[in-house]
């Protein structure tokens, strides 16, 4: 470890054996590269709680830091609390914390916490001041803009910090910014703008961050090309643009697009980006441009598709227009598309669940299998308009504080649901979302392109999730597109061309997935299947080709026209038990 006048940490209990993924979490990292630039040395890191107060009682004990920075959010205010109250009594050095749950920091926090001060809203400036005044005692706390601290058993507020104008003008994060070494960096988060315009009643972006700026095209693109260079030709790059108004400008998006499409030319990466369902559907050439320029996932603000909640959301969509947007993506080429349906929030009720739920299951039709679609319930973000006045939303917020929850458990209720039963409808739609995923596979809804696109490719980032786990429940399936995927089998109707010489292959062992029935009768998984199909099942090891075993069955008497071995192979096929060896292609090259 390097000397630092100033560690950033980004702290989280390890919750429910699950660890938060810190992609996206940019803040710390732009005021490590901040302080950098302006004439002190500061570095980050992200992590558990565990692992982060073994950095710490390093750093401290061997004085490789003057100052620490906490990140704070609605999850881990306890944490901060702890590890703020640590330091200043073991080391007595100066801590700050800031993040999106600072403006609701209270009394009881700087009490429990002990920090120098906390900092409001964009911190690159004063961060820096408060280094000058916390560490060189330059300056007064009182003088610093955009800070809460404690004085005299009261918290004081300065006066608000205008925002950064010049985005450009602020520094790229780099490896310097990182307390530990990067191994096998293939991720880039990059946020080309701030700000956020919409004001969705429970999003704490919109409420807090004020005027939306934008960094300039060319500026964004120089950060991708240094982070394209120093990522292994061997690794497929992944890029996640982490701003919520991304698609807010159709010209700016075009022009980055266009940027985008060059790049890979020279070198293929997948990237992410965020999408606002109406300014989407206002220019919807933004959809094509996104997909051309090689988007591998898109996030929609779905929420619900109730109008009257949507609109309560102050969402300015319809669920017309988020199913012809989800359409829209999918037909464009983009993979995969997220949204969420938000449980337990405005004028929550059975008949709004009920809508919900069938919208859900209707968005999934139309996703065609690139859509995402989760679950959760209503988190109540500091100071959003649903938080401040939950009764005109006709809920009722019982947990204000995530005593109770981990994003894993309802914090609301209404007057006919207690948060016990709002938890068994959430289990209810994620279980008939799971049972819809299901039957659409089975029912070949899916074209087989998607599915084939949910497996993972070997340094290529992971391009599965909800799809996948319920691919991965479904033995036959999983095992056929797996065998499609790594391009050791092929399909029946690419087969066709090669005649009688192509090679069948069964995709599942026969001795732990062959049943026997009543009667004497054999199945797979619930594929009750005739004795010809078990013979020819039992010869799909893709050593023989169609013709031998049709010739070997004749000679039995199991079949007297080819036609018969041929319809029987198309049910099998029909059933994912066989695909076809590609033998068949490098024979007919001989």
């Amino acid at each position: 470890m390097r000397e630092n006048d100033i560690v950033f940490f980004n702290i989280h209990r390890r919750y429910l054996d699950h660890m938060p993924n810190f992609d996206g979490f940019l803040g710390i990292y732009l005021l490590a590269a901040f302080v950098n630039e302006n004439g002190y040395m500061g570095q980050t890191y992200a992590g558990s709680l565990h692992r982060s107060m073994e950095l710490l009682d390093e750093l401290c004990t061997k004085q490789k830091t003057a100052m620490i920075g906490l990140y704070c959010d609605y999850a881990n205010v306890t944490e901060n609390q702890f590890v703020s109250r640590y330091v200043k009594e073991r080391y007595g050095i100066p801590v700050i914390v800031g993040g999106p749950q600072a403006t609701s920091l209270d009394e009881v926090f700087f009490k429990e916490a002990r920090c120098d001060a906390v900092v409001y809203h964009e911190g690159e400036l004063t961060v820096l001041e408060l280094m000058d005044c916390l560490l060189d005692g330059t300056g007064r706390l009182e003088d610093i803009k955009g800070i809460a601290y404690w004085q005299t058993d009261e918290v004081k507020t300065t006066t608000p910090r205008p925002v950064i104008e010049n985005l450009d003008a602020l520094p790229f994060v780099d490896e310097d910014c990182y307390l530990l070494p990067q191994k096998n960096r293939r991720y880039l988060c990059i946020m080309t703008g701030r700000g956020c315009p919409f004001h969705c009643a429970f999003c704490y972006e919109g409420r807090s961050s004020g005027k939306v700026r934008f960094r300039s095209v060319g500026n964004v693109l120089e950060e991708i090309d240094r982070f394209l260079e120093e990522v292994p030709r061997e690794v497929e790059p992944y890029i996640l643009f982490t701003d919520d108004t991304f698609t807010l400008d159709e010209k700016r998006v075009h022009r980055l697009c266009e940027g985008l499409k060059e790049r890979q030319e020279k070198r293929h990466f997948h990237w992410f980006c965020e999408g606002h369902v109406h300014t989407l559907k206002l220019h919807p050439d933004m959809i094509k441009d996104i997909a051309a320029a090689g988007a591998l996932r898109i996030q929609l603000g779905i929420e619900s598709g109730v109008p009257r909640v949507l609109e309560a959301y102050r969402k300015h969509t319809t669920p017309e227009e988020i199913k012809e947007i989800v359409a829209a993506c999918r037909e464009a080429g983009i993979k995969q598309i997220y949204g969420n349906i938000i449980l337990g929030s405005a004028f929550f009720s059975r008949e709004i669940y009920e809508q919900d739920l069938a919208f859900g299951k209707e968005l999934l039709e139309w996703g065609q299998g690139a859509l995402e679609l989760n679950v959760v319930c209503y988190w109540p973000l500091p100071k959003t308009s649903i938080t401040k006045e939950p009764e005109k939303y006709g809920i009722q917020i019982v947990d204000y504080d995530f005593y109770t929850s981990a994003e894993d458990f309802p914090q609301t209720e209404t007057e006919e649901m207690s948060r016990w039963e709002i938890l068994r409808l959430a289990q209810h739609m994620e279980k008939e979302f799971a049972a819809k995923r299901k039957e659409m596979l089975l029912e070949g809804r899916v074209p087989l392109e998607q599915i084939l696109s949910w497996y993972p490719r070997e340094n290529t980032v992971k391009a599965y999730g909800l799809w996948y786990q319920t691919l991965q429940q479904m033995p036959n399936l999983y095992a056929y597109g797996q065998m499609l995927a790594v391009r050791e089998g092929m399909t029946g109707r690419e087969a066709k061309s090669y005649g009688r010489e192509v090679h069948p292959m069964r995709v599942l062992s026969l001795q732990r997935h062959l049943q026997f029935f009543e009667g004497g009768q054999c199945g797979i998984n619930g594929t009750v299947l005739s004795e010809l199909e078990v013979q020819i099942l039992l010869l799909s090891t893709g050593r023989t080709n169609c013709q031998w075993i049709y010739k070997y069955l004749k000679a039995k008497n199991m079949l007297h026209r080819y036609e018969e071995m041929q319809a029987a192979l198309e049910r099998l096929e029909k059933a994912y038990l066989i695909v076809y060896s590609r033998e068949s292609v490098f024979n007919r090259s001989l």
